[in-house]
């Protein structure tokens, strides 16, 4: 057998003549070699070493998911015709085993799981078949099960953070300011960044050689053919992402895309954050990493964290590196808007390729306090499926949850954070089970508000969070209110008091400097500033300054996202706005602008999707403004309780979120409560928004079930709905009450949604957001749907 095999893609080669070596030292034995490949590109690995090392014997088979398979009704005994299958096109075993008596075998199995004794009862039966050489491959995301098998090799794919290279002309005077942008904006990204001016690299060209992408800052003396000639690669392209900088770019050659304009000297012309954003998007997309990353709210302008980041994460690799004999568990403690869940991400995402398996568990205590139980069941099955990359995992309940999780997660070195826990029963939910299962090298960082959870965790250390001082306090603020790191002079001294008022406190400075963005009329400063100096004390006055100056619909909207809209599809919550007040898009981009909310992209399931995301902070004091001003909308048990109890809260209820099995409080069921029409039907006259949750465990007492929703809204007319979402979908015909002349549109339903009354189709429209085609079998004394045009959204569920 050969020593080598050579090939252009040289990533493995090492690796693969690892192999190589192992068999050649059973090159004569009849035994089967046994080699294992650990790492988050094990996949990838075990595909090549199929094309490098097949011609080397007389029969392949590669399977893949072998644990998924495994876990079916007959699955070893099903995984073993399979093989026979694909190496004799024989399912019979013994025939199988009789042919192979002279055959040399190539057999991978991949994604073995984490079960080991059915691993092992498998690795038996392949064993059985295999003779003369043949060579098995265990290809598995968990290590600890590797060598449970007795696995005498290994190969360890160790998954390096990807390096970024920024490289500029020194002489053109590239602005500091937007250089230490550039790294610490990619820095929270887990990348690591080096400032290379062209002199430096044009002395030493070996310094690109292990680049994952470089940014390249086009400029005066500083030209694409410049940068083509570092490289004796003619492929290098593909990993360069080019910044046209300032107003003279070189225009001798045409410039290739990737490209983004950056007009960015300070003195004139302020950063364009849209194309800032593009840019970043695009260097995470060249990386190939992106899936692979948690973008961090504060991406645009990380001012102050990145220091605090690393200073962090090196305490905690210290610690880890100093004992592995078993879990560890870190805490970051600090007030509401300190950093605390960015700092978390950035150090996710430059320490989680380093575990077998990586968890991100974001607003752990809005989760759990907008469901309940229910929502410590969720995020109890996103650690499981997460981990042990599953589609879907059966939880009951709690209970059933901590049980599932000592279970299933035993000995997987992971990397789990539990962000915003402020309560013992989260800890009890999800960080007990994970102490008590989970391997010695594993790591669970907890961030909290309460010094007293982190401590009753007994974590290995507490890191406090902080506010910035006051020179990070002005570059943070300056970027938000200017786009720009200092201030025009007239500015300068009202900007100054300004920022003191927000006591160092990120989210403080973001929002009113977003708020202050654009404004130089100095009167409005003063005014900002002698409002924020009277309350400065309380968190929830600071931000208020920026809701007060939205216009009412996009208050409105602001509001409605606080309560209904939070994790929502960006699409949804488009088709929702713009139902309502027939904007979506540009008051989603208004707020985002105003620092109000951000989006982040959920690749939990096979389609990419991209949510929205509100700081916990900014959602509590939308949710105050409604509790304690507006009345008009209720999101939960809790409020539906309080708010509909009030005689006049039906007249002015826009948006309503309850449980299907939960009766609304007497007072709202009673006919004599609500406004009247004519035979004596109620109305809700403003409710825009209606969303009915189902719990399949659980259900109302009979005499409880006149007052559920189902009952209910046969009743009440809702003649202003825009958006309805009903999970469970338990209607034989669409309720007279919901029949709104608004509901033009359909958010998204899992099936197209058909319901007959009076002996006519009615029916809604499938996915996509679409328009209405036609809803007929409206009572006669009721108006009929308008044509397609009108504004609404449909959700069932």
């Amino acid at each position: 057998m050969k020593s080598g095999i050579p090939w252009k893609d040289g990533a493995y080669v090492e690796k693969i003549n690892q192999v190589l070596e192992v068999l050649e030292l059973q090159e004569k034995s009849d035994h089967v070699s046994l080699v294992g490949i650990y790492g988050s590109n094990k996949s990838e690995f075990a595909n090549i070493l199929v094309k490098k090392l097949g011609q080397e014997f007389g029969r392949v088979c590669h399977l893949s998911n072998v644990m998924e398979k495994a876990c079916q009704q007959d699955g070893v005994s099903n995984i073993i015709k399979k093989l026979c299958s694909d190496l004799m096109q024989s399912d019979d075993v013994r025939i199988c085993q009789q042919l192979l008596k002279n055959e040399r075998c190539l057999v991978v199995l991949d994604d073995l799981g984490n079960d080991i004794e059915e691993m092992r009862n498998l690795l038996e039966e392949v064993k059985v078949i295999l003779r003369n050489g043949s060579l098995l491959v265990l290809a598995n995301q968990f290590q600890h099960m590797l060598l449970d098998l007795n696995v005498g090799f290994i190969v360890t794919l160790e998954h390096e953070r990807a390096i970024l290279n920024i490289c500029y002309a020194e002489g053109d005077r590239i602005n500091k300011g937007f250089l230490i942008h550039l790294r610490e904006t990619f820095h929270m990204l887990g990348l690591d960044v080096r400032l290379l001016h062209k002199d430096e690299v044009m002395s030493d060209r070996t310094r690109l050689e292990n680049a994952k992408v470089i940014l390249c800052i086009i400029s005066r003396t500083f030209s694409n053919g410049d940068l083509k000639s570092m490289f004796s690669d003619g492929d290098i392209s593909s990993k360069i992402v080019h910044i046209s900088y300032g107003s003279y770019p070189s225009t001798d050659e045409s410039i290739p895309k990737p490209l983004f304009k950056m007009e960015v000297d300070f003195e004139s012309n302020e950063l364009d954050k849209g194309e800032f954003r593009k840019m970043v998007y695009t260097v995470v997309q060249t990386l190939k990493r992106h899936k692979e990353i948690m973008e961090p709210a504060e991406v645009d302008f990380p001012v102050g964290l990145a220091e605090r980041s690393c200073d962090i994460e090196i305490d905690i690799q210290d610690c880890m590196r100093m004992s592995g004999k078993s879990l560890r568990c870190f805490g970051l403690v600090g007030m509401g808007g300190a950093g605390k869940t960015t700092l978390a991400m950035s150090i996710y995402n430059k320490i989680h390729s380093k575990f077998e398996g990586s968890f991100f568990s974001v607003n752990t205590r809005a989760e759990v306090q907008d469901k309940g139980s229910l929502g410590l069941v969720a995020v109890q099955k996103k650690i499981v499926m997460n981990l042990l990359k599953k589609e879907d995992v059966k939880i009951n309940d709690v209970a059933h949850g901590k049980a599932v999780l000592a279970d299933k997660l035993s000995n997987v070195n992971a990397l789990v954070i539990l962000d915003d826990v402020d309560d013992n029963r989260h800890l009890d939910a999800l960080y007990k089970p994970l102490q008590s299962s989970l391997g010695p090298k594993s790591l669970v960082i907890i961030t909290t508000r309460d010094r007293k959870i982190l401590e009753s965790a007994k974590p290995t250390k507490i890191f406090d969070i902080e506010g910035l001082d006051k020179e990070m306090s002005k570059w943070l603020f300056y970027w938000h209110a200017f786009m720009r790191p200092k201030p025009p002079v007239e500015l300068e001294e009202v900007s100054e008091r300004v920022i003191e008022a927000c006591n160092g406190l990120p989210l403080a400075l973001k929002v009113v400097g977003s708020h202050l963005y654009n404004v130089s009329d100095k009167s409005y400063w003063e005014e900002s500033f002698t409002y924020l100096q009277k309350h400065k004390t309380e968190i929830f006055d600071v931000l208020r300054i920026s809701f007060d100056r939205l216009d009412s619909e996009e208050k409105e909207a602001f509001l409605d996202i606080c309560c209904f809209l939070i994790d929502e599809n960006e699409d949804l919550a488009c088709a929702v706005l713009n139902a309502c007040y027939g904007m979506g898009r540009t008051y989603l981009h208004e707020l985002q602008n105003k620092c109000l909310l951000t989006t982040y992209v959920d690749k939990r399931k096979k389609d990419v999707i991209r949510r929205i995301r509100v700081h916990d902070q900014l959602r509590h004091m939308g949710r105050r403004i409604i509790r304690e001003e507006r009345r008009d909308r209720a999101w939960d048990e809790e409020t539906a309780n309080d708010i509909l109890q009030d005689e006049r809260a039906p007249a002015s209820l826009r948006g309503l979120s309850v449980w299907s099995h939960i009766p609304l409080p007497v007072e709202a069921s009673h006919s004599g409560s609500l406004p009247q029409l004519s035979h004596g039907v109620t109305c809700l006259p403003r409710l825009r928004i209606l969303v009915v949750k189902d719990n399949m465990s659980k259900s109302a007492s009979t005499e409880q079930r006149r007052f559920c929703p189902h009952y209910i809204f046969n009743n009440v007319r809702c003649a202003e709905l825009r958006w309805l979402r009903w999970e469970g979908d338990p209607f034989q015909e669409l309720p007279r009450g919901l029949r709104s002349t608004k509901l033009g549109s359909c958010g998204a339903t899992s099936k197209p949604y058909k319901r007959t009354a009076h002996g006519k189709a009615t029916e809604i429209a499938a996915l996509g957001y679409e328009r209405l085609q036609r809803v007929d079998g409206i009572g006669h004394d009721e108006p009929q749907i308008p044509p397609i045009g009108i504004r609404a959204s449909c959700h069932f569920i």
